[in-house]
């Protein structure tokens, strides 16, 4: 008797992981869909979308190669993409006031 206990238990646990699972991959799957139509219809709404959020990061510069274009932080001497030089920095100067 316990042997056959031990059998229903083993298919339960079995049956429950596979409907687990499965559940799990319809819900990825799901959200895969409604991010990709959210994408789609922001990218119709809102076509400037990647201009600003190039503009709200402020420590970054573009690589001035024609067919890269691609963001690097204000401290690389190199593009990360293309590997090409990239303007020097330019530094300003900045007065700081004591606060007493």
């Amino acid at each position: 008797m316990s042997g056959l206990f031990s059998i229903v238990i083993f298919f339960v646990v079995i049956i429950l992981t596979a409907l687990i699972f499965f559940g799990w991959v319809v819900f990825l799957i799901g959200r895969l869909i409604v991010g990709g139509f959210t994408s789609l219809f922001a990218a119709v709404q809102c076509p400037r979308a990647r201009e600003r959020a190039r503009a709200r990061i402020s420590n970054t510069v573009q690589c001035p190669t024609r067919m890269c274009g691609a963001i690097n932080p204000m401290a690389a001497r190199f593009c990360r993409r293309c590997g090409r030089g990239l303007p020097a920095a330019q530094h300003v100067q900045v007065r700081r006031a004591a606060v007493w």
